[in-house]
């Protein structure tokens, strides 16, 4: 069955694939078949043409991009280049070209920006410089697929099944989920581990079961009081 999966799964196909290296965290979930492998990587070709489609057009667009252009123009393209970007890391192939690609045009019209808000609007300048930094941390956290799948608009990955996704994951992508919970999914988030740990006969799945639960439990004390995050994820 894994010969089946592809080298470079997309959000789709990477969820069956967890199913399928993991079942002793998706009890109640089916195995995943040859049709529905198929059928999750023809959904996920699809999306990665019609991303490619998009980026063409984008940078298309980009080279429009002159001394006259209004400051409103400048950030409606520099926020479609932020999501295109996205967008990218969590497709079916390796995007780094173009990851790199939108990246140094994205600096350039950044750049630009900068320029003309530190002339015109000192605050919205401000903002800009915040939100860059911010952004950045949102980066780093994307380059884990589970954090891809848990932020996209139509999330892959059943209401019920994300508590079983996590401890599939990798205690350092694991970390990197609980960034973008707040407090209340993460005190639920504990809860549902406990149920599944109990229902678990491996020896070696509780403990590592286990261990992200403690990973969890350290974060809670220090978690902010109830506030919901900007990208938070499906509930667990």
């Amino acid at each position: 069955m894994n010969s089946l999966f592809s080298k470079w799964p997309g959000a789709w196909e990477r969820h069956l694939k967890r199913r399928q290296e993991s079942p002793q965290y998706f009890e109640l979930a089916e195995r995943p078949t040859k049709a529905n492998i198929a059928d999750a990587q023809l959904k996920d070709k699809q999306e990665l043409a019609q991303f490619l489609g998009a980026l063409e057009s984008l940078i298309s667009r980009s080279t429009a991009l002159s001394d006259n252009s209004s400051i409103d123009f400048i950030s409606a393209l520099k926020l479609e280049l932020d999501v295109c970007h996205d967008t990218a890391f969590g497709l079916a192939t390796d995007l780094t070209d173009q990851k790199n690609a939108i990246a140094s045009l994205n600096d350039i019209i950044t750049s630009v920006l900068q320029k003309l808000l530190i002339k015109e609007d000192k605050v919205a300048h401000q903002r800009l410089i915040q939100s860059e930094s911010e952004r950045q941390k949102k980066l780093s956290r994307l380059e884990y697929p589970i954090v891809c799948d848990l932020l996209r608009s139509v999330c892959p990955i059943p209401n019920g099944e994300v508590t079983s996704a996590l401890l599939s994951e990798s205690d350092t992508a694991f970390k990197a989920v609980l960034e973008i919970f707040d407090c209340n999914r993460k005190t639920y988030l504990a809860q549902r581990i406990d149920i599944i740990m109990a229902d678990l006969t491996s020896n070696s799945h509780k403990v590592q079961a286990l261990n992200k639960l403690n990973i969890l439990q350290r974060q809670l004390p220090a978690a902010p009081a109830c506030e919901t995050t900007i990208d938070d994820p499906e509930t667990v």
